[in-house]
């Protein structure tokens, strides 16, 4: 069975060529898109093609990581019969060793994504340990699937999965977590597989903008919180307003609730979750979710209550303090059960 490399390349240096010289002595055929690195690396670039039988992609502007891996995997889609591909960075972080290896778990698996997962130590960059740890931690909370290296850019799989991949959003660094997202949500497998954890002067030359690509990966988790607040925002504010006109705290979190858990219903559904692309509501979704409300609204009247008659806090104040508190189970609830999918993604 043939089998490819792809590699994304910003602004490589010339250790580039050396890796693919080395991926090509051992059959394994690569593909290289360039990324928009910019002129000063057009001899870098034209140096690999004399070297080398890679096929060499250009973008002239720099468009993202994730536009490049999907690139390169249109290029490769084209390609008859069956292969394996890896996707492997171009920062020399990656051993040849690792990728022969994955490669070959790769091409004995149907319709599974491979991925090479590093351990970190004490020993890594911080900013990379605190990353791992923080990515892992948000995709667990978003899927209830646990993976160890949400962020390793090494992942074998077969053409057969092109096509999914190609229709995967992003095109920057969180087109490889929405990768993983997805497959979580679709139940389509995934396999680890420790590999050498290697890091070149401190990972100095990552191309990862710490805030702008942090915000699209964590996109799900923001979403969630925004959604949250603005609901949270028309509850208190019909609460309040019925709190001053009737003075019965259990009617106006009853009224106000009953009006602000349809809205956030209606936008977890479609702009959270993606579970509305059909226009349609399912009879056990929104029952579900009623269930849940219904749960969420008991806990919610005597855990104010509580709080109320315990300490003697102002009821609009109580009522900050118990959304928060109910604030993660909500989530939880709603991913897991209510709008989860049929299938369960599995990490074999």
């Amino acid at each position: 069975m043939r089998r490819f490399a792809l590699i994304p390349a910003y602004k490589p240096n010339e250790n580039l060529i050396y890796f693919v010289q080395s991926l090509e002595k051992r059959g394994i055929e690569v593909v290289v898109v360039d990324d928009g690195s910019g002129e000063e690396y057009l001899p870098l670039f034209s140096q690999l093609g004399k070297n080398s039988n890679a096929k060499i992609i250009r973008f002239y502007i720099n468009q993202g990581k994730g536009a490049a891996l999907k690139e390169g995997l249109s290029y490769l889609n084209n390609i008859e019969g069956d292969f394996a591909v890896i996707t492997l960075d171009a920062d020399g972080q990656h051993s040849l060793q690792d990728a022969i290896y994955l490669l070959e778990k790769a091409a004995t698996s149907e319709d599974v994504l491979i991925l090479g997962s590093r351990e970190q130590s004490k020993d890594s960059p911080l900013r990379s340990r605190i990353g791992n740890y923080i990515t892992k931690k948000v995709f667990y909370f978003s899927t209830g699937v646990d993976i160890e290296d949400t962020q390793t850019g090494m992942r074998a799989f077969k053409k057969s999965l092109i096509p999914k991949l190609l229709e995967i959003k992003g095109e920057r660094y969180e087109y490889e977590m929405n990768m993983l997202l997805e497959f979580a949500k679709e139940g389509i497998k995934m396999k680890e597989y420790p590999i050498e954890t290697i890091y070149i002067n401190d990972n100095e030359e990552s191309h990862f903008d710490t805030v702008k690509d942090s915000i699209r990966i964590y996109s799900q988790i923001i979403k969630f919180c925004t959604s949250s607040l603005l609901s949270f925002g028309i509850d208190f504010l019909i609460y309040s307003i019925s709190l001053i006109m009737s003075g019965s705290i259990l009617f106006s979190n009853a009224f106000a609730r009953i009006i602000s858990l349809h809205f956030n219903f209606f936008i977890n559904k479609k702009f959270v979750f993606e579970d509305g692309k059909s226009g349609k509501t399912s009879s056990k979704e929104y029952f579900s979710y009623l269930g849940l409300a219904a749960f969420i609204f008991v806990m919610n009247t005597l855990i104010l209550r509580g709080i109320v008659e315990t300490f003697h806090i102002n009821a609009i104040i109580a009522k900050i303090l118990t959304e928060v508190i109910l604030f993660t189970l909500s989530y939880l609830v709603q991913k897991k059960l209510v709008f989860s999918r049929e299938k369960v993604a599995q990490i074999v």
